[in-house]
């Protein structure tokens, strides 16, 4: 049922000065909360009087109690209710979802509902918005052509505004990255120095809660000195392999490919390493973590762990087993970095101890821990010397998953839910580099 939002010039009037108040208000008073108190009481009532009753925005006015968001949403609201006040004769309102809607659109900006294309189309965007009577064919053919010149200017300055940005982003980093190469250089001397296990804990790793140190396995002379290098042959050597390949993509992936997955990326590392490096590999692109139809990623492990066993018994010249996955973090931490020129996503290498926090776990006996702890902090170590922050330090927790097959046995955490599919493939070319200078002993 349609109705106007604003019935005279009274209410025209009343908040056309409210909104024009509401802005000098919050331009003095920022932190007198009983003041903003104040003018948040007067916007619900006029929101009210505009045809906004019921609304969950009138509801956030009247209940947020932290002043500062209230401050952000009235500053934010000023332009709608501006742009509402100054085309009430034009505009007539379906549904309080449109309502809602508006209230959460500002010029400028993209919605899936109408584009607001700047003040100059704002009326025909908001009369599409609306569902105004339809023009006649030379209106709308004007409208449209008004409306993608300025689309595409708007696009054309957007993006120049991001490569800008990326711009600027890539020069900062190169500044970082010698200071940060010059301080990994020094860690690593050091460490190969002194020796010291509170100091390789210290710089190299982080500890899980949900495990303990053994010393006896953390032999820093030892996981420094393992000669992990691999003569290459003609026959397959490297298996790499995911145990969460259906359940781990990243942030614009398209959902259910598995091109677009972590699965999608272990091919790229697979054919880098092929190509590029001549080794012989083997890419299991198996799902795991799906099983009878459904994601489980609990028990994944002990499905990928009889897939392992598979593969190592047709072929046993496999001497490299590499879990490949992508981190999940719950936030928005954004694991990135410059290498190249290109923003690349992180990478962390995990060992799991098969250890609680009360000693070792008898059931999850590993006989190659320690050479697989070499494994992942020469990789870790050499990253280091050839990037300034493309790993994060190496991660320790208590289980042991699948990691007991081989020596040179590497759980891959490829940075996380907040990283583009291209920075996750950024990454490969990098852990190539790296995993073949640690094979080749260099």
């Amino acid at each position: 049922m349609k109705y106007n939002i604003c019935r005279n010039k009274e209410k025209h009037l009343f908040a056309l000065f409210f909104i024009l108040g509401t802005g000098c208000l919050l331009a003095l008073l920022w932190k007198q909360n009983n003041l903003l108190k104040q003018v948040s009481d007067s916007g619900s009532a006029c929101l009210v009087n505009l045809g906004f009753q019921g609304s969950t925005t009138v509801d956030y006015l009247e209940k947020e109690q932290n002043a500062g968001e209230k401050y952000s949403w009235l500053s934010d609201a000023v332009p709608v209710l501006s742009y509402l006040t100054h085309n009430q004769g034009s505009l007539e309102v379906r549904s309080n979802k449109n309502v809602e809607g508006l209230a959460l659109l500002y010029p400028g900006k993209n919605s899936t509902n109408v584009f607001w294309s700047g003040a100059s189309n704002e009326k025909i965007a908001a009369r599409r918005f609306f569902g105004e009577i339809e023009p006649d064919g030379d209106s709308v053919e004007a409208a449209a052509i008004a409306e993608n010149e300025t689309v595409r200017k708007e696009e054309s300055e957007e993006e120049e505004k991001e490569q800008e940005q990326e711009k600027e982003w890539v020069e900062e980093n190169v500044v970082d990255t010698k200071e940060r190469m010059l301080s990994n250089v020094k860690r690593i001397n050091q460490l190969k120095r002194n020796q010291s296990l509170s100091y390789l804990l210290k710089n190299f790793y982080i500890v899980d809660s949900s495990t303990s140190i053994d010393k006896n396995v953390f032999d820093v002379e030892a996981l420094l000195n393992t000669n992990l290098s691999l003569k290459k042959q003609n026959e397959p050597q490297i298996l790499i392999f995911h145990t969460h390949g259906a359940s781990e993509s990243f942030r614009d992936s398209k959902p259910g490919s598995k091109e677009e997955s972590i699965v999608g990326v272990g091919s790229l590392l697979a054919e880098i390493l092929e190509k590029k490096y001549g080794y012989q590999v083997i890419h299991d692109e198996t799902e795991y973590d799906r099983i009878d139809g459904k994601i489980d990623r609990n028990k994944a492990y002990n499905k990928a762990y009889s897939g392992i066993k598979s593969h190592l018994k047709k072929y046993p010249s496999i001497q490299v087993v590499i879990d490949l996955h992508r981190d999940g973090v719950g936030n928005q931490v954004h694991r990135l970095t410059t290498i190249d020129g290109k923003k690349t996503a992180q990478v962390m290498f995990f060992n799991g101890l098969s250890r609680n926090s009360k000693g070792n776990i008898k059931y999850l006996r590993n006989e190659n821990l320690q050479s697989n702890l070499a494994f992942s902090l020469q990789m870790k170590m050499k990253s280091m010397e050839l990037y300034s922050d493309f790993s994060k330090p190496v991660y320790l927790k208590g289980y042991r998953y699948n990691l007991h097959l081989r020596k040179r046995s590497l759980l891959i955490e490829l940075g996380n839910e907040n990283n583009t599919l291209q920075e996750a493939k950024n990454a490969m070319e990098p852990l190539a580099k790296v995993l073949n200078q640690v094979l080749s002993g260099k």
